[in-house]
């Protein structure tokens, strides 16, 4: 039988022996509970399947376009494979091209995207419209009553470093991540006639003033370069780390603290 004073003594010894291990590892770990991580290009399915992105925008559209009473906006192969043109050359600019056209780059999604465009609504001021602007220029594209079709299409333009993708101003020059390119049919944002086309064209939620036109005899649409462009560049997000180890080392050296104890 082992005196109890031997016994006493074995109990520290044995807690310490048990615990040192997790006690390094909680120091060793100390300086990395919190890391930032790199940031990188995900790939949902909602950009890489051609259905699901299709699905993504025209819902997304819609929803905001019923608010607006505007009819439903239907898919158009011809607008698809010249967004998707304009698209695969990552340039962060407007095409030029004769469509109505709203851009947009890094969102985790084009529902994200679309929803970016049509949340600048918050900023138009229904009672005095002043035509177009770039604060909501995206948005009067996305629910102009007269605009009939669209086709979008999204790119990875992956992410390049620093100066590379800006001008000397810092603007961006290149898209970054995932650019989504939505062009319209026919084009919205038509201005002239002392902004006419606009009262008629973009609706408040809930109201209904007469038929909607296009402008096409008496004015011009800005789609082309005046449409605006959104941006929601990526970042890096930081990374929560929590090891439990140091919980599950305490508990095992409880249970073995008994067993010892029995044995002794």
């Amino acid at each position: 039988m082992i005196p109890t004073t031997y016994r006493l003594l074995a109990v520290p010894i044995f807690l310490w022996l048990q615990l040192l291990p997790s006690i390094h590892a909680s120091n060793a770990a100390g300086n990395t509970v919190i890391v930032t991580v790199t940031p990188t290009i995900p790939h949902p399915a909602s950009y890489t399947s051609p259905e699901i992105f299709k699905d993504a925008v025209l819902s997304t559209s819609n929803a905001y376009r019923r608010e607006h009473n505007a009819s439903q906006l239907t898919w158009n192969e011809t607008l698809t494979k010249y967004a998707k043109h304009w698209a695969e050359g990552c340039k962060w600019k407007h095409s030029g091209g004769p469509y109505g056209e709203n851009l947009a780059f890094g969102y985790q999604d084009p529902a994200a995207a679309v929803a970016a465009w049509g949340d600048e609504g918050q900023k138009y001021d229904y009672k005095l419209p002043t035509g177009f602007s770039e604060e909501t220029g995206h948005f009067t594209q996305l629910v102009w009553r007269a605009t009939r079709e669209v086709g979008c299409a999204a790119f990875n333009c992956g992410d390049q470093d620093g100066n590379d993708a800006k001008d000397k101003e810092g603007r961006y020059t290149r898209a970054q991540g995932w650019y989504v390119v939505c062009e319209y049919s026919p084009a919205g944002n038509v201005v002239g006639n002392q902004n006419a086309f606009f009262r008629v064209n973009v609706q408040p939620a809930s109201t209904y003033s007469g038929p909607e036109t296009t402008g096409s005899a008496t004015g011009t649409s800005t789609s082309a370069s005046a449409s605006g462009s959104a941006t929601a560049t990526a970042t890096g997000g930081v990374e929560e780390l929590y090891d439990g180890r140091l919980r599950d080392q305490y508990q095992n050296a409880f249970i073995g603290l008994i067993v010892f104890m029995n044995l002794v």
